[in-house]
């Protein structure tokens, strides 16, 4: 599936980042493992190469939210050079995240990570936009987005989705609490909306994205 540079953080088709974001050492991190966290001193900007992210904040009421999942080819970390601390946490989701720093700092790294904090903004926009949705309305349309970015289409048009991620991930992704996410998951499976579980998701994107936007999920 194409890697549109309106929801990626590098242009589209980069499976990897290109060579000169690859200055320095690769360092790999195993599930949970943290690549920064929150108020941090910023160090570096930085290129995932394999394995996936989840990029989170902590709620007042000590929820996590999760704004986005960064997967090869997407850039997290100090996206733009005034930056002083991290204003989120990266976690790895995957066995094995493969990341690499990069100075944030240097002229030529300007255009992808502004690229990059675009795409961010991007996704906090989704999440204030969809907050007074239901659940069932958010977590279609996040399921279609995260197909967009991370699904495999099939012939017949179906995507199928394999992610990392938990019922409490998911929970996390949409605002809502674990339980009331399964519960959803199980109401958009009896619709024919959705088919699978625990990571591994099959659906039909356009069914999914119109009954997100229109009244039966609503």
């Amino acid at each position: 599936m194409p890697h549109d540079a309106s929801r990626a953080l590098l242009p589209a088709n980069h499976a990897a980042p290109p060579t000169w974001f690859a200055p320095s050492p690769a360092r790999t991190l195993g599930r949970g493992d943290s690549l920064y966290r929150v108020g941090e001193p910023v160090a570096a900007s930085f290129a995932i190469e394999a394995g996936l992210v989840k990029l989170s904040l902590t709620l007042p009421s000590g929820r996590e939210r999760i704004v986005a999942v960064a997967g090869p080819g997407d850039l997290v970390g100090a996206l733009t050079p005034s930056a002083e601390t991290y204003g989120d946490t990266a976690e790895a989701l995957s066995a094995a995240v493969v990341t690499r720093a990069i100075d944030p700092g240097r002229p030529e790294h300007a255009i992808a990570l502004a690229r990059a904090a675009d795409a961010y903004l991007v996704q906090l926009r989704h999440a204030l936009e969809e907050v007074d949705l239901p659940v069932a309305a958010r977590l279609a349309r996040t399921l279609v987005r995260l197909g967009e970015r991370f699904g495999q289409r099939g012939d017949d048009g179906r995507v199928r989705l394999t992610l990392p991620l938990t019922h409490e991930h998911l929970a996390a992704l949409v605002g809502a609490a674990r339980e009331t996410t399964t519960l959803t998951l199980s109401e958009l499976r009896q619709r024919g909306l959705l088919e699978g579980t625990r990571g591994r998701y099959l659906f039909d994107p356009a069914r999914l994205r119109d009954a997100a936007h229109g009244p039966l999920l609503n």
